[in-house]
This record gives C-alpha cells, sequence and structure tokens, in this order.
C-alpha cells in the first residue's frame, strides 16, 4: 500500500523535531563541557587568527622551471 503524501511530510517532521528535540541540545552541553579539539588556550597570544600565505600568482602552475 503506498504512503500517502502527507505521511511522507508528517514523518520528516516528526524526524525534524526529534532531531531538534534531542541531539542538538546534546551536542551542545558536550561543546560546553570540553573543547572537542582539546586546544590549548595561551594568554599570551593577541589572537588565534593565523595569517594566509603570500598568494601565488594565478599562472604560477602553468611556468616552466629555469
Amino acid at each position: 500500500m503506498p504512503r500517502s503524501r502527507w505521511t511522507e511530510r508528517l514523518r520528516h517532521l516528526a524526524l525534524a523535531a526529534l532531531y531538534f528535540a534531542l541531539v542538538t541540545p546534546a551536542g551542545l552541553c558536550a561543546r560546553a563541557v570540553r573543547d572537542p579539539l582539546r586546544r590549548p588556550w595561551d594568554r599570551s597570544r593577541t589572537s588565534y587568527l593565523d595569517r594566509p600565505a603570500r598568494p601565488r600568482h594565478p599562472f604560477a602552475a602553468f611556468r616552466r622551471a629555469p
């Protein structure tokens, strides 16, 4: 027996509600308890932003080696 369109929509809605009611709060609580990457905190650093590398020329890959 084929399912109706409304049954499919209701199933998707129920799964989304279950996800946002159970999985999302569990993940937020786990992040609040510990750092997932176990990064150390360094008070002497002014920023944790890494500067990007020097930009390459767009056609550098096509140049011949001397």
